[in-house]
């Protein structure tokens, strides 16, 4: 079967990737504002005053507006760095982790309510994560990819497929449009009607990730974790036509993942035991880990990851809605989208680095008010 147009896409990327990162050497954010000046029609807004600059800031990297005393501070500060220092030390501060732990809590959990890991325990996962400015990539892999009993990774890490009782449909959902800004509900029946880039077997190359995973809970008194089967497939069949199929792993516009092969009874790494149902089968293969492994190389995951940060930053994202990347509703700056994916992979996923580009940019400083 030859390469759909998304997958060109990719393997073009890869070939040229190394030309464009010569002609790249500028900051991100000097880009940023060459690519949004020269496609801007129109006057530009002038740069916000001081006072209007450092409310932003405040509000979108700690969550609040400065004090009094912190605004009056800044607008007094004679400094020609003033903004670029005012940025770095909100970066740095806990209220920064704080508000960023806010902020992809109420994206990844939608505000459901708690199920087997708390909030607060959720939350200070993810605060403590942001504090050590632990990479987006390696915080991904471990909320899809941890069983909540890793050492090394914290309980609530699972919280995203524990809460979701590891159903594997409602799994493979949320997956799709929170870690690759697809949604593809519409393709788990069949291809989507309405989008061309949306096919079954997008859904179904998720569903193979996820559909062995379940809640493992045999005593109410301990936490809830993660376990998986050693085998089951993923099938297909459209509601609309006979085309039906089988689904190996497979992250969007990827390839399908290449699997080892067992001998019966040679698929465990721990074998459940039906006798004592207090024993978590472990196998020596997991698919669910395979997709904490790929999840980064598929340029939909850097495109949704970029995009919503600048949707954070700047009040409104690129793509909107955020979980609707596809060819029919491009980028407002498609160019521009995908410079801040493939940077921000570059700098391996660094989101402190990444807000302070897009804080640096005039794009950012602008007032609010056009002329």
């Amino acid at each position: 079967m030859g390469m759909r147009k998304d997958q060109w896409i990719f393997v073009v990327t890869l070939l040229f990737a190394p030309c464009a990162a010569a002609a790249d050497a500028l900051p991100l954010h000097v880009r940023i504002d060459r690519h949004v000046a020269t496609g801007h029609i129109g006057p530009l807004a002038g740069p916000a005053s001081d006072g209007e600059f450092i409310r932003r800031l405040h509000l979108d990297l700690t969550g609040r507006i400065p004090s009094s005393a912190e605004a009056r501070d800044f607008i007094d500060n004679k400094s020609a760095t003033k903004r670029r220092e005012a940025i770095d030390a909100l970066l740095a501060s806990p209220e920064y982790a704080r508000h960023m732990a806010t902020v992809f809590d109420v994206m990844l959990m939608e505000r459901r309510a708690d199920k087997y890991v708390k909030t607060p325990a959720w939350r200070a996962y993810l605060r403590d994560a942001f504090a050590a400015n632990k990479p987006w990539d390696v915080m991904a892999a471990e909320i899809i990819g941890t069983d909540g009993n890793r050492t090394g990774i914290p309980h609530a890490a699972a919280k995203f497929i524990l809460d979701r009782e590891a159903e594997p449909n409602l799994v493979t959902r949320d997956l799709a449009r929170k870690f690759f800004g697809m949604d593809l509900q519409c393709a788990q029946c069949h291809d989507h009607p309405n989008i061309d880039d949306y096919y079954q077997r997008d859904y179904y190359g998720i569903f193979a990730f996820v559909s062995r995973s379940f809640v493992f809970r045999p005593d109410a008194k301990k936490p809830a974790m993660l376990a998986e089967r050693a085998s089951g497939e993923a099938r297909f069949k459209s509601v609309f036509t006979d085309v039906s199929g089988g689904m190996r792993p497979r992250v969007p516009a990827g390839f399908e993942i290449s699997e080892p092969i067992f001998a019966p009874g040679d698929e465990w790494q721990v074998a459940p035991n039906p006798k004592n149902k207090k024993v978590r089968g472990i196998p020596k293969y997991s698919r669910r880990a395979q997709l904490a492994k790929h999840a980064a190389s598929s340029p939909y995951f850097r495109r949704n990851i970029a995009n919503r940060l600048w949707g954070h930053m700047m009040g409104c994202a690129l793509v909107e809605p955020c979980d609707g990347l596809h060819t029919a509703n491009p980028a407002a700056h498609p160019e521009l989208l995908g410079i801040l994916a493939e940077d921000f992979a570059a700098h391996k996923f660094d989101v402190r680095a990444f807000l302070r580009e897009l804080a640096l940019a005039q794009t950012y400083q602008r007032q609010f008010d056009l002329p």
